[in-house]
């Protein structure tokens, strides 16, 4: 924000191209405050290659693993997958049959896909039932493991700079 807010005379750039894809990644830092240990969520979402959201946050408790400050992250990403859905189904945007959500947690997918795995996690069940609402519906919210994983926030912040520059 502070780079918008520095560069008045410059903007956001988007390119013209036939797909209409909407993927958006996601990523946690667990633990990664020093003062409170509290994870950080981290998400954007892109329809084709242009970057139209993104959003950094700490996360309002402590995660227990990796696992569950993944899956707040994917929980926050997914609100704003719906969210985006409605609006673009407003616009008349166009055909969204299926968005992606990419994470890199593989604990945090199997979370998302098993129905029974989730019971050993009652810590973040609300987050687990919510997650699995959405994907299993018809025009839902595909989860994918991500074949590039990207390490940790800050992969993310470079990659919300690089397609602001």
């Amino acid at each position: 924000m502070k780079y918008i807010k520095g560069s008045p005379g410059k903007g956001l750039l988007y390119g013209h191209n036939n797909h209409t894809k909407v993927v958006c990644y996601s990523d946690a830092d667990w633990a990664g405050c020093p003062s409170d240990r509290r994870s950080t969520s981290a998400y954007c979402v892109s329809i084709g290659d242009n970057l139209i959201s993104w959003k950094i946050k700490k996360q309002s408790v402590v995660a227990r693993s990796s696992a569950e400050a993944e899956y707040r992250a994917m929980a926050s990403a997914t609100c704003e997958l719906i969210w985006l859905k409605q609006l673009l189904k407003e616009l008349q945007f166009g055909e969204l049959n299926q968005m992606t959500l990419i994470c890199d947690n593989q604990a945090a997918l199997h979370i998302a896909s098993n129905p029974v795995f989730h019971e050993t996690k009652k810590h973040i069940e609300i987050d687990c039932h919510f997650i699995r609402e959405k994907i299993v519906e018809p025009s839902g919210v595909q989860a994918l493991k991500n074949p590039n994983p990207l390490k940790d926030v800050e992969a993310l912040v470079v990659l919300v700079v690089a397609m602001l520059v």
